[in-house]
């Protein structure tokens, strides 16, 4: 598409149903989430800026426009860019991470491990991954080290988390205790950011995964993080993905979903331990 600036005559900000229903289902199929009919004027504000800056003058023109590319075009995944929420911070919902140093590192050190590995499943900007690289560098015993691969369904939010450039206003999400061996300060015109540093960001693995599409079932995560995205599939998508998981875990090891989510009713091979935590083989 051109770079042309279209302006939105006030019909064409209207979307028709067809068209409306079109989206829904492309959200779906392309990233598992359910975009019920109270959420139109998200799509529509997701949609409007990206539309002006095209030489598609409506969503009609713009579903016809995907209707005409082939599979693998880079249009597909600017659509699930623009669908996608990204709402993360440092050492959020911080009891997981209480759960981590006072079940599982107990566990972990009987078992005699060496090394852990980590699946942090939504990554979005980063900010999961890289607070538990901070977590487990302080909270492991000598002699224990970790892998952490990150991923996420949104390229852009990926590449974000790669970098791993923050603005000041994120510093104090992050405890003044693991500060200073985990980031560093941005000095003259970079004095309002900050960035990971590399012996963190050397511990992690960024890649571009669909958790509704994709499969990664090696079997080898000790810990799999996937919290605050299956809050936005249907049941059946949720169980699915869920299975997935679990192919891609140890047979002791552990899913940690959001606080508001729930695997109850779901048919899989995960078992509630606690709140929001759970377990292949209860141990």
């Amino acid at each position: 598409m051109s770079e042309l600036a279209i302006q939105f005559s006030k019909d064409e900000r209207v979307i028709k149903d067809e068209d409306f229903a079109y989206f829904q289902a492309l959200v779906f199929k392309l990233a598992g989430i359910t975009l019920s009919d109270k959420k139109r004027d998200l799509l529509l504000t997701r949609l409007t800026s990206h539309l002006k800056n095209s030489d598609l003058g409506s969503y009609s023109d713009y579903r016809n426009y995907l209707q005409s590319l082939p599979e693998d075009h880079g249009e597909w995944q600017n659509f699930i860019n623009l669908m996608t929420t990204n709402k993360t911070d440092f050492f959020r919902e911080i009891r997981h991470f209480q759960y981590i140093e006072e079940v599982l590192i107990p566990k972990w050190i009987q078992s005699k491990k060496s090394e852990i590995n980590v699946w942090s499943a939504a990554c979005s900007t980063g900010e999961e991954p890289y607070t538990l690289a901070m977590f487990l560098e302080a909270k492991l015993p000598v002699g224990m080290t970790y892998k952490i691969f990150a991923s996420d369904i949104d390229t852009n939010v990926l590449a974000k988390a790669k970098n791993g450039v923050y603005s000041m206003i994120k510093e104090s999400e992050i405890p003044e205790e693991y500060r200073k061996k985990s980031i560093e300060y941005g000095r003259g015109e970079i004095a309002d950011w900050f960035r990971i540093k590399s012996s963190l960001k050397s511990k992690i693995t960024f890649s571009a995964f669909n958790l509704v599409e994709d499969s990664k079932s090696d079997g080898k995560f000790d810990l799999i993080l996937c919290r605050n995205v299956m809050i936005y599939f249907s049941r059946a998508v949720v169980e699915k993905v869920a299975i997935n998981l679990s192919q891609s875990c140890l047979d002791d090891g552990i899913l940690f979903i959001g606080h508001s989510e729930s695997l109850q009713g779901t048919k899989t091979p995960w078992k509630v331990t606690t709140a929001s935590v759970y377990s292949k083989n209860r141990r």
